[in-house]
This record gives structure tokens, sequence and C-alpha cells, in this order.
């Protein structure tokens, strides 16, 4: 039986159908599995307090953990303190909490209701099989999405209403529209910018009534319109699905590129890792007792749980192209290698028009659009919004300075390794973090300061070692807690006592980062400590 989450998203979902193709298509629960295709597969597990299914929004947890479910911890149990002999070392406290430590799914936090197999929501109502949910309503089988309404299938949406299977901001009315900004009624779409009732366009920008790149009267557009949204309304009908607009440009790979595409090889920006290295100094400084130096030396921690960039070459010129870590999935589902373009190389194929005829004859047989659309059918996984100053191999980077290695750097500075650090600055390793400061290795977390290896949490400071805790100040190797200061294992400490204890735990975490440019633990691994 439907539970009532899921029969108010299939209304949603008939609703959102209506608006976007005129018309119905099948019901939800026939669409579930496609509609998922761009997402990762949701973490799920049992919960060792009351045996329930429990969703996390990620998958980097160990797999002997124990778990629990957000709505069954009790952030006020009280914990004996730690005996110092246990607290000599690093693995000494581990083995003291490792009963204590439980990580939390199912989270869902502020005003939100109606919320079913999903975690990390914030703010939001009626979301089914989500996960990163912030300031929406009604979104089902997506992730990484910020005020949306009638959201089905998205993997990365910022102010967007009534779309599915899309990747952008600021989207109104969209289907199959991936890596754009400021669109309305567009369907199949990728790196466009600024456009309205587009079809089948690539890299346009400032444009409407085109398909195909190909300007068209506003009567012929119309038109074909209303057959194409009609054609795709009843595919989905019939076969519960529709191809993707990444497996039409996969399917342009075998096509040479045309030769009327003059495309020239970039000069190599100037990057200046200085200020970057000054970052990482200052804050290693703060957290750690001493500052560590040379980024690159401390890569692979660094980038341990965050997802790592990688780089091509333009089909079409050789420049470099950059693949933003948390999208890199998308090329093991789809070859798209020989169709990977830059930014300044989409906006010149999105000023190159295909022949009228072929266009105004345009149909979704899924061969005949290959043959008509290969001249232009390319993409990228990046994108540059707004000043970006002083970045390097930092993909989807919007407003932000001295960023190097990562993506989704929004609003930032000095940051490096990270994936979307945004309001944020001297964020390093560190994995959606927003409102944050002078971070090392902290993941999922709010107006968090100074804090090293934490997870899942809000409004804390000078933290080491936490997970799912919120106004946690000077506090080491607590889960699942509330209000503490001087707190280890979620006990309260005299404060002189937890002064020493903690610079002493503190250097031998600086010796060992040192000496090997790694630690054994992690804030994902200590809940599963050998018993």
């Amino acid at each position: 039986m439907a539970s009532p989450v899921f029969e108010a998203m299939d209304k949603a979902w008939r609703s959102t159908c209506r608006v976007i193709f005129g018309q119905e298509t099948a019901p939800l629960a026939d669409c579930d599995e496609w509609l998922r295709e761009y997402g990762e597969k949701l973490r799920m597990e049992k919960s060792s307090l009351s045996g329930k299914r429990v969703t996390f929004s990620v998958d980097d947890y160990a797999e002997n953990a124990k778990y629990c479910g957000f709505d069954e911890d009790d952030f006020g149990k009280k914990f004996a303190p730690i005996s110092i002999n246990e607290m000599k070392d690093i693995d000494g406290i581990i083995q003291a909490v490792q009963e204590r430590a439980s990580y939390a799914g199912n989270v869902i936090l502020g005003n939100s209701s109606l919320v079913e197999n999903s975690s990390s929501v914030l703010e939001s109502h009626f979301v089914l099989d989500s996960t990163v949910i912030t300031d929406s309503k009604y979104v089902g089988y997506s992730r990484y999405v910020k005020g949306g309404e009638y959201c089905f299938g998205i993997f990365g949406s910022t102010k967007a209403e009534h779309i599915v299977k899309c990747m952008g901001s600021e989207l109104k009315r969209c289907f199959e529209c991936h890596m754009v900004e400021v669109l309305s009624d567009c369907y199949y779409c990728a790196k466009t910018q600024n456009c309205h009732e587009c079809i089948f366009c690539f890299g346009t920008y400032n444009g409407g009534y085109k398909i195909g790149n190909t300007q068209l009267s506003r009567e012929k557009y119309g038109s074909l319109k209303a057959k194409l949204l009609g054609e795709i309304a009843e595919k989905i009908r019939k076969e519960k699905k529709v191809f993707s607009l990444l497996s039409l440009i996969e399917a342009c790979s075998d096509k040479k590129p045309d030769q009327r595409l003059k495309l020239q090889k970039a000069p190599e920006m100037a990057f200046d890792i200085t200020p970057i290295e000054k970052g990482f100094g200052q804050a290693t400084s703060l957290l750690l007792g001493r500052e560590l130096s040379g980024i690159e030396r401390h890569a692979s921690y660094l980038y341990r749980h965050v997802p790592r960039n990688f780089n091509l070459k333009s089909s079409l010129t050789g420049n470099n192209v950059v693949v933003g870590g948390y999208r890199a999935h998308l090329l093991k589902k789809w070859d798209l290698e020989k169709r990977m373009v830059t930014e300044d190389e989409m906006r010149d194929i999105g000023k190159f028009q295909l022949d009228q005829n072929a266009v105004e004859k345009i149909s979704l047989d899924f061969g005949s659009l290959v043959e008509i659309l290969h001249p232009v059918a390319y993409t990228n996984l990046d994108k540059i919004a707004g000043r970006v100053t002083n970045s390097r191999n930092a993909a989807v980077a919007i407003d932000c300075v001295d960023c190097y290695e990562g993506s989704a750097f929004i609003w930032s500075k000095k940051c490096s390794h990270c994936f979307w650090a945004e309001s944020s600055e001297s964020m390093f390793g560190c994995s959606a973090t927003w409102g944050c400061s002078f971070c090392l290795k902290t993941y999922y977390s709010r107006r968090i300061t100074r804090a090293f290896e934490c997870d899942n949490c809000h409004a804390c400071s000078d933290a080491y070692f936490l997970h799912n805790c919120e106004n946690v100040r000077d506090s080491m190797f607590c889960f699942n807690a509330k209000n503490l200061t001087n707190a280890i294992g979620n006990a309260p400490m005299e404060p002189g006592d937890y002064k020493r204890i903690k610079s002493s735990l503190v250097s031998q975490m600086a010796d060992e980062l040192e000496r090997t440019k790694n630690l054994k633990w992690d804030i994902f691994n200590l809940g599963a400590a050998k018993r």
C-alpha cells in the first residue's frame, strides 16, 4: 500500500508532467528507476536501536559500524568520563568511545515534514528517496537540490520549479537540461544560459525559439515543440522512460567533428598557489598547533572522502577540460570523452547553426537525431560563472578566489581539495560545507569554525572528530550530541584537564601527518574500530 508521502508525490509528478509536456505520462511508480538514472545509489543500513531502515546521504561510513535514525538519538544522554589511561593516545580513546559511536541517518532538520527514505533534508516538505535537500518541496529521486519545487530525478539544482532530470540553476519547466543556468521551457539542452523555448540546443546563450542551435520563427518553433513534446510524453507513457541527453551526446561520439568548427587552442591561465598555501598553513597552525606546508604533498589525504576531479583533453582543440569529481560517476555510465570541450568552446558551438530544412523535419527518432545534431552535440561537466580569479583545476566555480583542486566552489576563497565549499574560507579536504572557515577534513556541516575530521555538524567550533553534533565547542570524539563544551567522548571535563589532553592528542595527529602525510583514523572509520 502506498504511503501518504508517495501518494502526494505521485500527484505532484502528474502535475509536473502536465506543466512540462502538456499532458500526463506514466505513473510515478513506473518511472522511479528511470528517474534515479543520474544519481548514485542511496546507502541503506539497519538501525542498531530499532532495526528500522536508515538512509544516509554519504557512502563513506565503515561497514561494521553501528547506525541509528536521527529521530532515535538521545542527544541528552549522559556518559561516564573516559579514564586517564585510555586517553594517553588516539588508539586508546577510539577503543573507549567506540561503544558510544553510532552514525546517524534519516537526518531531517528544521521545519520539515512528510519526508521518506531521505537524509540531509533541511526546511523541506514532501521529499522522497532524496538526499541533501534544502528549502524545497515536492522533490523525488534527487540529490543536491536547494530552493526547488516539483523536482524529479535531479542531480544538482538551485532555484528551480517543475523540472525533470536536470542539472543547473534558476530553471523553470525544463526537461533533460544539464550544466545550464537561467532557463525556461527548455528540453534536451546542454551548457545553455539565459535561454527560453529551446530544444536540442548546445552552448547557446541568450537564445529563444531555437532547435538544434538554429533560429526558427515562433510559429514554426511552436508547431515543432508541440509535436516533439507529444512524442516524448507518449514514449514515457509506453516505455516508462525516454532516452537521456547524455545518451544522445554519447551516440554522436562516432561522428567526426564538423570541419566548419574552427576553434583554437587557448593559452593556460596564470595561477599563483601562494595565497592557498598560506591559507593551508594558517588553518593547520590553528588546528594542529603547527604549520604544515606543501598542499601537493598532502593531496592524497586531502582528497580522502572528497570527490576527486580528473582532466580530459578537448576533442576539438586539446585544451584541458576539468571534470568535477562529484559528477565523475556520469562518465562511468556514458562514454562522453570524445564530446567533452571547454566552457569557451561551448560558447562558440552555441553560435553554430544547423541546416534549417533538416531541423524543420526533426522528430524523436534517435538515429535521425544523431545525424542532425552531431555537429553541435558537445558538453562538459563544468561551469564557470561570476568573477572567478586565481583558480586552477576548480570545476563548477562561482564567484570564488584562490581556489584549487576541487569542485563547486561557490562564494568562497582560499580552499583546496574540496567539494561544495559555499560561503566558506580556508577549507581543505572538505565536502559540502556551508558558511564554514578554517577547517580540515570536515563534511556536510554548517557554520563550523576551526574543525578537524567533523561530519554532519552545525554551529560547532574548535572541534575534533565529531559526528552529528550541534553547538559543541572545544570538544573531541563526540557523537550525536548537543551543547557540550570541553568534552571527550560526550563526557564534559574540567577545562584544564581537557586542554592538557587535547594538546597531547593534537600533537600526535600533527606528528603522524608530518611523518606519513596521512592519518590512520578519520571520522568515517573510528566508529568501527576492532572490538
